[in-house]
């Protein structure tokens, strides 16, 4: 499948769907086509579903509660110059999931010098080191995401007939990640912009959360009536995360183009089974 691809921009080519806070790529309860069958890969203690484990061995049916406790890390590690519209627009490749020797290679100028300064401040205890970019143009009101929901990047996931016995196709192991023993992984993002940048929750906050979750509803409403102090990403910035980091998207302000990036550091091998790469840098709009 493709992790990188190069094409033009236009205001008038931005593909743009009506908004539905299903959560594309953030715990979404649209159903969808199986994924074809392919080799599988290593299970890594990080992504290790131990709570779901435990269930199983056990034959427990019901979910319970744990007291989740969500460190918050954000920082600010470097300030870039920012870029015109006009270096955004024409930037040229979108990424996803892609190894980043080879986003080094693609890379157009603007994320170029993005990764270089992102390159500096990895981690380097992880396996594998991921990039995604995005160029989208926002109407005021427009999201980069179909979901306004507070999230974490990275979950445990699982799938299959130990999930369904539960009720579920799909279920975050919360508990396994937040109180695992493996590290989580490591993430930093860039955002070009000020008319749209992600929100951060900014210090640690505890919450009641179901062991496993199908989707991130019953997190969104309980972090938001903690409501923990939060901040948006400076325009130009780089901030590093992790995946015990709540965050969420929000609406733009204003109109323009904006240049996203992450990198994922993770011992998880990814191998994507979709090309998902054809809607990255969708524009969800509200009818």
């Amino acid at each position: 499948m493709d992790t990188w691809r190069h094409e033009q921009r236009s205001v008038e080519t931005q593909q743009i769907v009506p908004f539905t806070g299903e959560g594309a790529y953030h715990g979404s309860t649209r159903r969808r086509r199986p994924a074809p069958k392919r080799k599988p890969t290593l299970l890594v203690n990080e992504m290790a579903p131990r709570t779901l484990d435990a269930y199983a061995e056990t034959g427990r049916r019901d979910i319970g509660s744990f007291q989740a406790h969500f460190p918050n890390r954000y920082e600010v590690v470097a300030v870039l110059p920012v870029p015109t519209q006009d270096e955004i627009r024409d930037d040229g490749v979108t990424f996803c999931w892609c190894p980043i020797e080879l986003a080094m290679e693609r890379a157009g100028p603007v994320v170029r010098r993005v990764l270089d300064e992102m390159s500096r401040h990895l981690n380097g205890g992880k396996r594998h080191i991921y990039i995604d970019a995005k160029i989208q143009y926002f109407e005021a009101g427009d999201l980069p995401v179909d979901s306004q929901i507070w999230h974490l990047d990275g979950t445990i996931v699982a799938r299959g007939e130990r999930v369904q016995r539960l009720g579920h196709d799909l279920l975050h192991d919360m508990k396994a990640r937040l109180e695992g023993p493996a590290l989580p992984p490591v993430c930093m993002a860039y955002q070009s912009s000020l008319h749209c940048a992600t929100r951060f929750a900014t210090a640690p906050v505890s919450i009641l959360l179901p062991d496993l979750i199908p989707n991130f509803d019953v997190l969104d409403r309980r972090v938001r009536d903690a409501d923990p102090p939060a901040a948006d990403q400076p325009q130009s910035s780089i901030v590093r995360f992790d995946g015990l980091s709540l965050h969420r998207a929000v609406v733009a302000r204003d109109a323009g183009w904006r240049l996203w990036v992450r990198c994922f550091e993770t011992d998880r091998e990814v191998h994507l089974t979709s090309q998902i790469i054809e809607c990255y840098g969708t524009v969800f709009r509200s009818p």
